[in-house]
C-alpha cells in the first residue's frame, strides 16, 4: 500500500474511533443529547492526537514531479564576436589621371628636295589615306568616342609616310 493511502486510512480510522467514543459517551448518560456532544469533542481530540503521532513517527514521503521529455528551452546568447561599429568618413579625394593628349592631325612637313606645292599636296593626301588605313582613324569621321591612341597612331603614320617621301618632320 502506498504511504499516502496508508496515512489517509489511519486518519480516517482515528476520526472514526473518536466519533465512536464521543457518541458512546453521549448515549451512555441517560438520554439523547444530554451532554451536548462533550464526549464527541474529547474522543475526536484523542483520535486526532493519535493520528498526528502516527503521522509524525512514520517515514516522510517525497513527491517528485513527473519527468519532462522534451526539447531543452531555447536560450538566445549574444554572438561571441561583436564587429566594430562602422564609422563612415569622407571618401578620399581621387584625382583622375591626366587624359592623354590627343595628337594633332596636323603633321608639319618641310620639303627637303624642293618639292612643288602641287607635289606636297598630292603627297599629303596619299599619306593621309595610308595613315587612315594603318591606324583605323579617319579625321573626317571623328566622334566623341575617338581615343588619343587612335589619333596618335594616325599622326605617327602620316609622319612616317611623309618622311619616306623626302620631307622633314618636326
Amino acid at each position: 500500500m502506498r504511504p499516502i493511502v496508508f496515512k489517509t486510512a489511519a486518519l480516517a480510522l482515528a476520526l472514526g474511533l473518536g466519533t465512536a467514543c464521543g457518541t458512546a459517551g453521549a448515549w451512555g448518560r441517560g438520554g439523547y443529547y444530554h451532554h451536548h456532544g462533550g464526549g464527541f469533542v474529547i474522543g475526536a481530540a484523542v483520535g486526532l492526537a493519535a493520528a498526528g503521532t502516527f503521522m509524525a513517527l512514520s517515514e516522510p514521503t517525497y513527491v517528485y514531479p513527473a519527468p519532462f521529455y522534451g526539447p531543452p528551452p531555447v536560450v538566445y546568447a549574444p554572438p561571441a564576436y561583436y564587429p566594430p561599429p562602422v564609422v563612415y568618413s569622407t571618401p578620399p579625394v581621387v584625382v583622375a589621371p591626366p587624359q592623354p593628349q590627343v595628337a594633332s592631325n596636323d603633321v608639319i612637313a618641310y620639303p627637303l628636295h624642293n618639292q612643288s606645292a602641287a607635289q606636297q599636296a598630292g603627297d599629303r593626301a596619299a599619306c593621309e589615306r595610308w595613315a587612315s588605313n594603318q591606324s583605323g582613324y579617319d579625321p573626317a569621321q571623328a566622334s566623341q568616342w575617338t581615343t588619343g591612341a587612335q589619333t596618335s597612331s594616325y599622326s605617327r603614320a602620316i609622319g612616317a609616310c611623309m618622311k619616306g617621301r623626302g620631307y622633314s618632320i618636326n
